[in-house]
């Protein structure tokens, strides 16, 4: 099949992002995800960015690189449900929290956190690590972070652990509102104050709470940096300044500071 057909042109599939399923150069079963022919940036690339700036926060995230494609970038996302021995089983939270996502609702953070305690194997590690997650969201923009973008691995006998980070976009021109909102109290607010108004609520301490943000925001801090080493233009990169450079990193470095 033709690359140009899966990135989309000729088709009509208008707004929607092409993907294939592929084996990459070590034999894994990947996800490749190509470019809209409507981007009006390199989303592909930021993706791949995402989730690299991700790993150095001290995120679990999907392995991801890129590939060229006749000259167009695709990003190659490892499947994390697949090993040599066979497939795990993995539900989203969406399907954890048994919500129809087909319906109007609001949900939170807290409530995947009860899940967590609930059904997970790990369950505090678990919950420290959505604490990370929720900062990093902040911090780059990803403000697509519905249920669907969440999931869980099974581990056995019903137990449940987090899986790795996914779905990971930068969005400059998004309203910096949260999809999944930190918890009812502070509605889509996508902003470092709210998640430190939950942490008691994550049982992760002030310290903690604390060390955990200034991880992750000096981790995204070298976004420029982790962008160039991936091959992206200074004008790609100034296509995502706003989602990187906002009020909430400077509200993070306040608290490293303290």
């Amino acid at each position: 099949m033709p690359s140009a057909y899966l990135r989309g042109r000729g088709t009509s599939l208008g707004g929607l992002r092409p993907k294939c399923t592929v084996l990459d150069d070590d034999g894994r079963l990947s996800i490749g995800k190509f470019p809209s022919v409507q981007d009006q940036r390199a989303v592909t690339k930021g993706e791949v960015l995402a989730l690299r700036l991700a790993k150095r926060a001290g995120i679990n995230a999907a392995d991801a690189r890129l590939v060229d494609s006749d000259r167009v970038a695709v990003a190659l996302i490892h499947r994390f449900d697949r090993t040599e021995r066979g497939r795990i089983m993995y539900i989203s939270a969406a399907t954890m929290l048994g919500v129809d996502t087909t319906m109007p609702g609001e949900h939170s953070y807290t409530e995947i956190v009860d899940a967590i305690r609930a059904h997970g194997s790990a369950a505090q590690v678990d919950i420290d690590e959505l604490f990370r997650r929720i900062a990093f969201s902040i911090l780059i923009t990803n403000v697509d972070d519905h249920l669907l973008n969440h999931g869980f691995l099974h581990v056995h006998h019903g137990q449940w652990q987090l899986a790795p980070a996914f779905d990971i976009n930068p969005f400059p021109d998004r309203v910096r509102e949260l999809k999944t909102w930190i918890s009812e109290e502070t509605g889509p607010a996508a902003s470092i104050e709210a998640l430190m108004s939950v942490a008691a609520y994550f049982r992760v301490d002030d310290e903690r709470a604390r060390q955990i943000v200034h991880e992750v925001e000096a981790s995204v801090g070298r976004w420029r940096e982790e962008g160039k080493q991936l091959g992206m233009s200074d004008a790609e990169l100034d296509q995502f300044t706003d989602a990187f450079e906002h009020e909430e990193r400077a509200v993070a470095q306040k608290l490293g500071e303290g």
